[in-house]
């Protein structure tokens, strides 16, 4: 259907400036939008294709700057059994997502430009979205991340505390020679923030307890160590800074400071620091711990603060799919991570529909500024120019999260019986349909293509 990528969307809804919602017409030619305007507002030929959105909201391909698809590349990896570019990326267009950005904690991890090769040929042959990958930062590699940067890796990510994987960059004086590279070769460092030290001395603290409380283990103060650090570091070298699944008060009010400073500092947020608090530990146990964990209540409503003044600069789901015989072990051998590239988009749309925060809001924080953010060309609006990655929703229907529906191979949810609107119906890939009604056409993903840096 549409396999050209020429044809006019009409009866389509969208979102405007002020929040509205407005009737429209999309124009998609050769798989780039060519116009955007009012009903009969547009000239096309004739002869073209329709496709009828039936009312529904069109928004640009969701943009998903934090996922963990588990795969290398490396074809016996036994991390493959939780998730792979496939099901991942069959995941993710079922969501609405249409580029996803894999990060380097693979086994082996991208750490080389032959492993970073390695995985990016492996995407572009099994992909159903565009994707981009991150560069690892190791105790060793600092001189070989420009090499993966100019190979057409996103950003640079650096885990100065451990987290799933065995990639840690924990002392101080190693951690800024990125920033320092970050500066001097242009590239977006992105940190997962919670200092060793700190995380050190509280497990310390509870390692002779079965089932002690992972936001106890973890706790908040390690994330303001590490982002007020990360802040120091940026003020010296004036580089770009990207901090992932920002989950406390005390890391917004810094990062707020910091972008009043002028610093290009930007804050993600994960759904499920938006969706569940510390107390969901009680009810799911280790389906909800995740790195880092869940937070107090008072937490929860500065991230939704800092979502709504612009604080924060995106939302990435942290997608970090685990198998449930994996979860139901013992606290201190469970994994972290959750799933959550379906739910993202009837998440934030519930939310908006609710009055937590716009839908607006939802656009620019999952379309619109990750584009900005990594420099990803033709990605994030529905434009001109653009690329015609889109998705219809339907903000009508009401369903719960239905874990026998899902793509990914994981198969469960933590959001599971949660009752959702906007719900994705169909999402085009560069004009090209991916997703109709839950099935797939596909995979025709490639690398994500960025602006000269």
């Amino acid at each position: 259907m549409h396999s050209s990528g020429r044809f006019l969307v009409t009866h389509a809804r969208i979102v405007s400036h002020g929040n509205r919602l407005h009737d429209a017409e999309i124009l998609v030619l050769d798989g780039t939008i060519a116009g955007v305007g009012k009903p009969g507002e547009l000239s096309f030929p004739d002869s073209l294709a329709t496709v009828d959105a039936n009312g529904l909201l069109v928004l640009p391909g969701l943009i998903d700057p934090h996922v963990h698809l588990r795969d290398s590349g490396v074809l016996n990896s036994e991390e493959r059994q939780k998730e792979d570019f496939a099901s991942g990326t069959k995941a993710a267009v079922a969501g609405g997502v249409t580029t996803v950005l894999d990060m380097p904690n693979t086994v082996p991890p991208t750490t080389s430009l032959q492993a970073y090769a390695t995985k990016r040929d492996h995407a572009a042959t099994t992909s159903y979205c565009d994707f981009g990958l991150f560069a690892g930062a190791a105790q060793d590699n600092v001189n070989d991340v420009p090499a993966m940067i100019r190979a057409g890796a996103v950003a640079c990510k650096m885990y100065v505390g451990s987290s799933t994987g065995n990639l840690l960059v924990a002392e101080s004086s190693m951690e800024e020679k990125f920033f320092k590279s970050a500066a001097e070769h242009g590239f977006v460092l992105a940190i997962h923030a919670e200092d060793q030290a700190c995380l050190e001395r509280h497990a310390a603290f509870y390692n002779d307890k079965v089932a002690p409380s992972h936001s106890d283990v973890r706790p908040a103060e390690c994330g303001a160590l590490a982002v007020k650090r990360a802040v120091e570091f940026t003020r010296i070298h004036r580089n770009r800074t990207y901090v992932c699944h920002s989950s406390t008060a005390e890391e917004a009010r810094l990062i707020r400071n910091a972008k009043a400073e002028g610093l290009s500092v930007f804050m993600e947020v994960a759904p499920h620091h938006l969706f569940f608090d510390q107390g969901e530990q009680d009810r799911q146990h280790n389906k909800v711990r995740m790195n880092p964990p869940l937070r107090s209540k008072a937490d929860v409503q500065a991230l939704w603060t800092a979502l709504n003044d612009g604080t924060a600069d995106a939302i990435g789901t942290d997608h970090a799919p685990h198998t449930l015989e994996q979860k139901r072990r013992a606290y201190w051998d469970a994994p972290s991570g959750v799933p959550g590239l379906e739910t993202l988009l009837p998440l934030m749309v519930t939310a908006a529909l609710d009055e937590k925060t716009t839908l607006e809001t939802v656009q620019k924080l999952c379309c619109h500024n990750q584009a900005r953010i990594f420099g990803l060309h033709a990605k994030g609006r529905l434009e001109s120019g653009f690329d015609a990655d889109l998705v219809f929703v339907d903000l009508e229907t009401e369903r719960p999260v239905d874990e026998s529906k899902l793509f990914t191979r994981c198969g469960w949810s933590p959001y599971a019986g949660m009752r959702l609107r906007g719900w994705p119906v169909k999402t085009f890939l560069r004009g090209r349909l991916v997703f109709d009604n839950g099935s797939h056409i596909g995979p025709m993903g490639r690398q994500v293509t960025l602006e000269r840096r």
